[in-house]
């Protein structure tokens, strides 16, 4: 089975300093309406400061089945809706008009397809009219015409890097440095609008609880590159490790066993 990067009590420093900043001041903005959802099943389910916090102290609220919360950030996989991934969402709106976040397991919620998703919130309803009497003609000054839009550069399709390492170890070589700097140099003028996966794997030698720790391993080592020396946003980043699940060819050759020591590294937009 799959784990995610973050098994502790406690959140990263990072996702810490977010979690309190946000969960203590209210949002009093509304946030883009193109955010992914999930909606609560089965039973009330706590929404709270922290994930794994149970405590009166931390809880913000119990979300009903069927409530629709707006995600901002997935600690784990991006791309699939797993039971072991912690989602940062946006409550809806309280009595005062302002909105609350916190942490919700994935174990409680199912993702909210594309077709089915609502707005985040419903348009307001427009001003009324003035009288007619009360409009006057003006006389309009002359328009100017508009500038040719500037042509934004298309961002390029992109499939994924895979980046393999030595038996036993997590350190990245030249080569990986070079591969890595060159995919994410492509994406550079499209930084803001993507995100960064890394999925780390391992052969299928040793203990299973051992691999698993060595494809975190090594996709901790592709995310710290990333971070230092192209300055990607952490909360860009997310981590998990699939150990020796997930191979990519048998383990029963060298060459199969050296392909599956590897991190795949995708971008979302």
């Amino acid at each position: 089975m799959a784990h995610l990067a973050s098994s502790r009590p406690f959140p990263r420093p990072h996702v810490l300093t977010l979690a309190l900043l946000v969960s203590l001041l209210p949002l009093t903005e509304a946030v883009a309406q193109t955010l992914p959802q999930v909606r609560v099943t089965g039973q009330p389910t706590t929404v709270s400061s922290f994930r794994h916090f149970d405590d009166d102290d931390f809880v913000i609220t119990d979300a009903a089945p069927g409530t629709v919360l707006e995600v901002i950030f997935t600690e784990g996989d991006v791309f699939r809706h797993l039971e072991s991934n912690w989602y940062w969402v946006l409550l809806p709106r309280d009595v005062w008009g302002t909105k609350r976040a916190g942490w919700i397991s994935g174990r409680y919620v199912e993702p909210v397809p594309p077709a089915e998703r609502r707005e985040a919130e419903p348009p307001s309803d427009p001003a009324p009219a003035p009288p007619v009497e009360a409009v006057r003609e003006e006389p309009r000054p002359a328009e100017p015409q508009p500038e040719s839009a500037p042509v934004v550069e298309a961002m390029p399709e992109f499939a994924g890097v895979v980046v393999r390492f030595a038996f036993d170890k997590s350190d990245l070589s030249d080569d990986t440095k070079a591969r890595l700097s060159q995919a994410v140099m492509a994406l550079k003028t499209h930084a803001e609008m993507v995100t960064f996966a890394l999925e780390g794997h391992a052969d299928a030698t040793g203990r299973e609880a051992y691999n698993e720790k060595l494809g975190l391993a090594r996709a901790e080592s592709v995310k710290r590159y990333l971070l230092e020396q192209h300055e990607i946003a952490v909360e860009k980043v997310s981590v998990v490790s699939y150990g020796e699940t997930q191979p990519a060819a048998p383990n029963t050759t060298k060459d199969g066993r050296a392909q599956n020591r590897r991190v795949v590294l995708k971008v979302a937009r």
